[in-house]
C-alpha cells in the first residue's frame, strides 16, 4: 500500500489544459442519510423528517462536490408525468455512499453508477467498531475506546467514574445522530431504554466525554490497487451534538508538526485498513484536541471516526478552490485510475 500526501497533491495540476474546462457531467444520489440504509435489518426507506434533513443539508454540496451541470437526483419515481426523467440517461452516477438504494436509484434513471464496494464491505468499515479497532494503536496519550456488545458490559462500563460522563455510539451514525451523553454510575430509565434499542443495531462504543479545544479533519481516496490518496489537513467545526457546521482548510503552519505527522499517519493507516477490507473510494477521518483530566494541558485524538464515504468537507479538503470546480476535476481524474 502507498500514499500520495500533502506536498504531491498540492503540486498536480488538474486535467485541463488551457481556458478551464469542467468535467464531464455526472448524476448524483446524496443520500446523507447512508448509515441508516447500513443500520436497518431490512429494507430501507427514510422518515419524512429525515428526508427534510437531507435535502437541506445537500444544497450545501452544490458547488462544491456537485458541479453546476450535474444531475442530482431525488428520492422520486424516475418516471414523471407518465415519462422517463431522462436528465441523467447515459451519464456516469456516484453517491454520496453507493449504498444498494442509492445504485438503483442511479439505474432506474439511466445513469451508469460508478464501480463501488458492496453492501458487507461498506457496513463493515463504516461501523463505529471497526473505527475503534484501527485508532487502539494510534491513540497514543489519548482515551481508551471500549467496544461493547452487552447490557452487562455496558452497565458495567457506564459505572466506571469519569469527570464528564461518558459518550455512547450506536454502531451506525452521523451528523450527530445515533450519540448519546450518559453521566457515570446507573442510567436512567429512558437512557436505559435508549441503550436496550441501541444494541439491537450491533455493538455500542463507549468514551469517556472530553472537552474539545480543536478539531481536525482529513479527507483522501482509497484507489482499487490500495494507493491512498491524501489531502492537506483542514479545521472543522461541529455543534455541540456533532453535527457538521463547516471546514477550513490550515494554512501552512497553522497544524503543529506533531499534530500533522500524527493525522497524516492516522489517515494512511486508516486508507490502508478500508483497502485491506476490500473499500475503494472517498473517505476522510475526524480527529481533535482535547483537554486531559487536569483541564489544563490538551492531547491529540488522531482519529475519531471514519466515514467511508464522501463528506461534507471533501471537496474542500482535497482542492484549493473548490468553488472553481477544481475538486470535480481532482474527482474525475482519481475515479478514472
Amino acid at each position: 500500500m502507498s500514499t500520495q500526501s500533502e506536498a504531491s497533491l498540492r503540486a498536480q495540476p488538474t486535467n485541463c489544459a488551457g481556458p478551464f474546462r469542467g468535467p464531464a457531467p455526472r448524476a448524483w444520489v446524496l443520500n446523507l442519510d447512508a448509515e441508516h440504509e447500513l443500520a436497518a435489518h431490512r429494507s430501507y426507506a427514510p422518515t419524512a423528517d429525515l428526508r427534510a434533513i437531507v435535502a437541506r443539508e445537500r444544497m450545501r454540496l452544490i458547488g462544491s462536490l456537485v458541479g453546476p451541470h450535474d444531475v442530482v437526483l431525488d428520492d422520486d419515481d424516475p418516471v414523471r408525468g407518465g415519462a422517463r426523467d431522462r436528465r441523467a440517461e447515459g451519464i456516469l452516477g456516484s453517491a454520496w455512499c453507493p449504498t444498494p438504494r442509492a445504485l438503483a436509484r442511479l439505474a432506474a434513471a439511466g445513469a451508469r453508477p460508478v464501480v463501488a464496494p458492496g453492501l458487507d464491505v461498506l457496513r463493515r468499515v463504516n461501523a463505529r467498531p471497526f473505527a475503534a479497532l484501527v485508532r487502539a494503536p494510534l491513540a497514543r496519550g489519548s482515551f481508551e475506546k471500549h467496544v461493547v456488545a452487552t447490557l452487562d458490559e455496558v452497565l458495567a462500563r457506564l459505572a466506571s467514574p469519569t469527570s464528564d460522563g461518558w459518550l455512547v455510539r450506536r454502531t451506525f451514525g452521523a451528523a450527530g445522530r445515533g450519540r448519546r451523553r450518559i453521566a457515570a454510575g446507573r442510567p436512567s430509565e429512558a437512557e436505559l431504554a435508549w441503550l436496550v434499542a441501541s444494541l439491537r443495531f450491533g455493538p455500542l462504543v463507549l468514551e469517556p466525554w472530553v472537552r474539545v479545544t480543536r478539531e481536525y479533519t482529513r479527507s483522501a481516496w482509497v484507489q482499487r490497487g490500495g494507493e491512498v490518496v491524501i489531502s492537506p489537513p483542514c479545521f472543522q467545526a461541529t455543534t455541540p451534538h456533532g453535527a457538521w457546521t463547516r471546514t477550513e482548510r490550515a494554512e501552512r503552519g497553522a497544524v503543529s508538526r506533531e499534530d500533522d505527522t500524527a493525522l497524516e499517519e492516522a489517515v494512511a493507516v486508516a486508507g490502508a485498513a478500508l483497502a485491506n477490507a476490500g473499500y475503494f473510494g472517498p473517505f476522510g477521518i475526524d480527529a481533535y484536541r482535547h483537554r486531559e483530566a487536569d483541564g489544563t494541558t490538551t492531547v491529540l485524538n488522531p482519529l475519531s471516526e471514519i466515514n467511508a464515504r464522501f463528506t461534507m468537507d471533501w471537496a474542500t479538503a482535497m482542492s484549493a478552490a473548490p468553488e472553481s470546480g477544481e475538486a470535480l476535476h481532482r474527482l474525475e481524474a482519481l475515479s478514472e485510475r
